[in-house]
């Protein structure tokens, strides 16, 4: 079964579990968590899971910008990403009417830190900067995007 195939599988039985009104953040945990316990379990084929890189990454992260515009954001979340080690891959971002949006994949390949802290730097960052930050790994950002 593909990886894109089984978190969205995975993502739709919690959904269905406990509706939808669940926190995100909290199916992305439970996600998160159920689908490493199944990649470590070797497959038939070739004794371990493999990901495909047409279903998104476990190594990239999506991350989201929005707000009013004003110097700095790319700026700032740039920053975080640099001191992390992460590489950005692809970046757009557009002002409409001052309003500010921004889609960022990151490598995190060489992250120093986990994606669990990378996540509350930016979003702490986004606090500061006035703006909302959301941040997601490729993988279940894909899958969860299905539903």
């Amino acid at each position: 079964m593909a990886n894109e195939d089984l978190i969205y599988r995975i993502t739709r039985a919690v959904y269905d579990r406990l509706g939808n009104t669940v926190n995100d953040t909290t199916v992305e945990q439970l996600v998160t968590d159920i689908y490493k316990q199944v990649e470590t379990r070797p497959s038939a084929s070739d004794g371990a899971a493999r990901l495909d890189s047409t279903e998104g990454s476990s190594a990239r992260m999506v991350i989201s910008v929005f707000g009013l515009d004003h110097p700095g954001i790319v700026a700032g979340v740039s920053q975080i990403l640099a001191e992390a080690s992460c590489s950005i891959i692809d970046i757009n971002q557009t002002v409409v009417q001052g309003k500010f949006a921004m889609v960022i994949i990151a490598d995190t390949k060489r992250a120093r830190e986990s994606t669990a802290e990378l996540k509350d730097r930016l979003r702490s960052e986004g606090e500061k900067l006035g703006v909302r930050i959301y941040a997601q790994r490729e993988d279940l950002f894909n899958a969860m995007h299905r539903i």
